[in-house]
């Protein structure tokens, strides 16, 4: 016995008077919402509006008959229910019939038990995919509420993605994925520190390898700059099908890159604080042990910084600073470190550079800022201080000669450069 039916619409259809109020009857004791139509053109305008769940019809009727309408509605619903009654006993018809999706054969006269049995397999057939396309729905909702882009590719084209995902890539560039004509790595800035490997199609396959555990990348959107932590899986039956899920992390990677300068930079002159310097002075200590290397440091400092500071005050001394280490830092290499090594003071490491070569790079710096206009001020000087790594020396051993002879240079009337001439022996420095 089928309880009534409260969520289930069916559309029935029969030209016999007889037949239809029968069946009519027998439907409306089950069925909540059961709609009648004579002939297959009424049923198939009462389709269009009515949208059923299941549609009964017979085959043999006037103006449309019951194949054309199957065609038709099938052409506007793939999931609705069918059911023919019929007379026919003819294999061609079945044939045709299978083709458009029927699903179930009652033959007349009907069996109401018959009858019955088909429509409540139906009703549970139908309920069934109403319920998935349900979860469907939930799924989708969830997956669409997300922050993080979401997509699905197969072999690196693009098949699903969230609402997430369409928005950062936009229309048109959505064409291109889903087509493949492009690819997602495509979109990947090429900067150091983020994944680039230019012209890679397989970028995923560590991830699903597990060879590493997620891949930092950017990308652009609009011209403002993104970074995402990219995780991703396969699908267990599909091993050319990912999941993939980009986590957008561009406000920890700017509160990260903060937190790195102010732990590695001077606030004021934006030049590597003593500290950080350390790390790359004993780096470049150990290389110079290891690889028989050299390299030269130079310590210098403004020239009566105190009377700058006491005339025009400690603002306009300030500037004075970060216009002399942007000066400075611009005629340096690209392998070069400044830092400040404490209030006027800095200090320059010169990586594979010999006391020659250093002091000639002092010597232009102390002429760059000679020359260098500061507001206010007008014109300042510098003096240098000079010393190449000998092996052997440490640290220490190497600022103290560098100050020295900074303190000569100071001695000996400023704005010039002094190289310490040391010769290391082992129990100091000579």
């Amino acid at each position: 016995m089928i309880a009534v039916q409260t969520n289930v619409k069916v559309l029935y259809v029969e030209d016999e008077p007889g037949a239809r109020d029968m069946l009519t009857r027998l439907l409306k004791r089950r069925i909540r919402e059961v709609k009648v139509a004579k002939n297959g053109q009424e049923a198939l305008e009462l389709f269009t509006t009515f949208h059923p769940d299941i549609v009964i019809t017979d085959i043999k009727m006037p103006i449309l008959n019951g194949l054309e309408f199957i065609r038709r509605i099938r052409e506007m619903d793939k999931h609705v229910q069918i059911i023919i009654t019929t007379a026919y006993d003819d294999n061609d018809f079945f044939i045709r019939a299978i083709e458009y999706g029927v699903n179930h054969f009652i033959l007349k006269p009907i069996d109401h038990e018959k009858f019955l049995q088909s429509l409540q397999h139906s009703i549970y057939q139908r309920q069934l995919e109403q319920e998935l396309e349900k979860q469907k729905q939930y799924t989708r909702t969830i997956i669409d509420f997300q922050e993080n882009l979401i997509c699905i590719l197969n072999d690196e084209r693009l098949l699903d993605c969230n609402l997430s995902f369409q928005h950062f890539f936009g229309q048109e560039q959505l064409k291109q994925l889903r087509a493949g004509r492009t690819h997602v790595c495509d979109y990947f800035v090429h900067e150091p520190g983020y994944f680039y490997i230019k012209g890679e199609r397989r970028w995923l396959r560590p991830l699903i390898d597990r060879t590493i555990p997620f891949l930092k990348v950017k990308m652009f959107k609009q011209g403002e700059e993104h970074v995402f932590l990219v995780k991703a899986t396969s699908f267990p039956d599909e091993p050319n099908s990912y999941l993939v899920v980009f986590t957008d992390i561009t406000a920890l990677e700017e509160e990260s890159k903060r937190n790195e300068f102010l732990a590695t930079k001077d606030p004021l002159t934006k030049t590597f604080n003593r500290l950080k310097f350390d790390e790359f002075f004993t780096r470049e200590i150990h290389r110079a042990k290891r690889y028989k290397h050299t390299f030269s440091i130079i310590l210098f400092d403004i020239d009566h910084f105190k009377k700058v500071n006491d005339t025009y005050g400690h603002d306009v001394g300030d500037l004075v600073l970060v216009r002399m280490c942007e000066a400075i830092s611009n005629r340096l290499r690209d392998c070069d470190i400044l830092a400040r090594w404490g209030g006027e003071e800095f200090i320059i490491l010169a990586p594979a550079t010999a006391r020659e070569g250093a002091y000639r790079l002092a010597e232009s710096l102390r002429h760059l800022v000679e020359t260098v206009h500061f507001p206010t001020v007008g014109h300042i000087t510098c003096s240098f201080g000079v010393c190449e790594y000998e092996q052997g020396m440490t640290k220490e051993q190497m600022v103290k000669r560098a100050d020295e002879a900074l303190y000569e240079a100071k001695r000996t009337g400023r704005n010039r450069v002094v190289v310490s001439e040391c010769i290391y022996r082992g129990e100091g420095v000579k």
